[in-house]
C-alpha cells in the first residue's frame, strides 16, 4: 500500500478540532452560568453565541494545531505508521480523544494556575525588571507551556496505540524523503510564524472581541497562509535534492527557524527604511498619500522578491546536492 505521511496527523488534528467542539458546546450549556444571559433569547442569538465560541476556540487552537500536527508526523514516521486505513484511522481517532481531554484538563487547571502565577510574579517584579519583561514574553511562555503539553498527549497517546497500528516498512526512497522533507519544513516554517503572531498580537486582545473580528482574523489569515504555503511549494518541491533516506531532524528544526528570523529582520529593515524614507521625502517636499502608498508597495514586492530568493538559497545550500556532495566529501 502507498505511504502516506500527512493524511493521518490531518485526521488527527480534524478529530481534535471535532472534539473540542463537543467540549466548547458541553461547557456552555451545562457549566456556563453567564452563556444564557437572558431565558428569552432567540434561537438565532443562541445559534450565533455557540458559532462565536467555536470560531473563538478553533482560532486559539491554530498554533497548537501545528504543534499537534507536526508531532503526529514525527512519532508516526518513527514508527512506521503511514498507511490509511479502518485500524489506523480508529487508533487516531481513540487518541484523539486522549489528546482533547489531556488538554482539556490542562486548561482548566494546569494552564490557569501557571497563567496566575506567572502574573502574580510580574506584579511582584522590580519596575526596571518589569520593563524587560513585556507581555509577548508572557504570552510566549503561555504558547510554550500548550506546545508542551500537547507534544506530551501526542507522543504518549501514539505510544500507548503502537502495537494496535499497522505498522509498515520504515526505510524512505528518495522521493519520499523528499516530501516529508518539504512538507515538514513548510508546516515548521507556519508555526514559527503563527507563534510569533499570536504572542505579538492576538493574544494581547479581549477574548471576547466581536464575531465580525474573529471572522476577518481567522478569513484574513487562512487567505494568507494559503497564498504563502502555495507559492512555497512551487518554490522550494526541487531544492530537497541532497536529502537521505533518514529524516534529517534537527537540521530541518534550527535551519527553517534561522531562515524565519533572516526573514523577520528583513522586513524589519525594509520597514525601518521605507518609514525614515518616507520622512526624508516629506521633510523635502510634502508627499501625497497615494506615493506614500506607492512607496509601501514597492518595499511590499521587494520584500517578498528578497524573501523568495533567501529561502530558496538558503535551502538547497542546506538540503541540495551541493549539500550532499560536502557531506560525502
Amino acid at each position: 500500500m502507498k505511504k502516506s505521511f500527512f493524511k493521518l496527523p490531518l485526521l488527527l488534528v480534524l478529530f481534535y478540532w471535532l472534539f473540542n467542539i463537543v467540549f466548547v458546546v458541553t461547557y456552555s450549556v451545562r457549566f456556563d452560568e453567564y452563556f444564557f444571559i437572558s431565558s428569552d433569547m432567540t434561537t438565532y442569538q443562541i445559534s450565533r453565541k455557540f458559532i462565536k465560541r467555536i470560531l473563538l476556540n478553533f482560532f486559539l487552537q491554530l498554533p497548537s494545531s501545528l504543534v499537534l500536527f507536526i508531532t503526529s508526523v514525527l512519532i508516526l514516521n518513527k514508527y512506521a505508521v503511514n498507511q490509511i486505513n479502518q485500524k489506523n484511522i480508529v487508533n487516531s481517532l481513540f487518541i484523539a480523544i486522549l489528546i482533547t481531554l489531556g488538554d482539556i484538563v490542562g486548561r482548566l487547571y494546569c494552564y490557569t494556575y501557571i497563567y496566575e502565577c506567572i502574573q502574580s510574579g510580574r506584579q511582584y517584579l522590580n519596575p526596571n525588571i518589569y520593563f524587560f519583561l513585556p507581555n509577548y514574553i508572557t504570552n510566549f511562555l503561555k504558547i510554550a507551556i500548550s506546545y508542551f503539553f500537547i507534544i506530551l498527549l501526542t507522543y504518549l497517546g501514539i505510544k500507548l496505540f503502537n502495537k494496535s497500528y499497522t505498522h509498515n516498512d520504515n526505510a524512505l526512497t528518495q522521493k519520499e524523503s523528499q516530501q516529508l522533507h518539504l512538507g515538514l519544513f513548510i508546516v515548521l516554517y507556519n508555526c514559527y510564524f503563527l507563534t510569533t503572531l499570536f504572542a505579538l498580537i492576538f493574544l494581547d486582545k479581549d477574548m471576547y472581541y466581536s464575531f465580525k473580528n474573529i471572522i476577518i482574523n481567522i478569513v484574513g489569515l487562512t487567505v494568507f497562509l494559503s497564498i504563502v504555503n502555495l507559492l512555497g511549494y512551487f518554490l522550494l518541491r526541487r531544492c530537497f535534492t541532497g536529502v537521505t533516506e533518514t529524516l534529517a531532524l534537527i537540521r530541518l528544526i534550527f535551519s527553517s527557524m534561522g531562515i524565519f528570523i533572516l526573514n523577520c529582520l528583513l522586513l524589519s529593515g525594509l520597514i525601518m527604511f521605507n518609514v525614515l524614507l518616507a520622512r526624508y521625502l516629506n521633510y523635502l517636499s510634502k508627499i501625497s498619500e497615494l506615493k506614500i502608498v506607492i512607496i509601501w508597495f514597492v518595499m511590499a514586492v521587494i520584500l517578498f522578491i528578497l524573501s523568495c530568493v533567501l529561502v530558496r538559497i538558503a535551502v538547497k545550500l542546506l538540503f541540495g546536492k551541493m549539500n550532499k556532495n560536502y557531506q560525502n566529501i
